[in-house]
């Protein structure tokens, strides 16, 4: 009996399930308490009194992407988004 192979563990497969595991919504804040935008300030100068139009794209482009991660990308308008970012921005940038 010397001459016996022992024998392979056999394991059994293990249970997938087939709908997708669903992760509960975070509470995210309000579109008006979003993540602040960052003003731009020129290296040299203490203040700057104008942002360049690439700057304000930015800041308008972020201040969206902040306003829809609020409402967690469900539902609205990609395009009020950017129309509010905008009159945010530039009321920002005006004072």
């Amino acid at each position: 009996m010397a001459d016996e192979q022992p024998k392979k563990r056999v394991t059994k497969p293990k249970e997938v399930s087939v709908a997708p595991k669903v992760r509960a919504a975070r509470v995210r804040k309000p579109a008006e308490d979003a993540a602040p935008v960052k003003m731009p300030r020129s290296a040299g100068r203490s203040k700057s009194p104008a942002a360049s139009a690439a700057d304000r794209q930015r800041m308008i482009a972020e201040r969206a992407y902040y306003l829809a991660e609020a409402r967690s990308f469900a539902g609205g308008d990609c395009q009020a988004d950017w129309y509010a970012a905008e009159a945010w921005i530039d009321a920002q940038l005006s004072t």
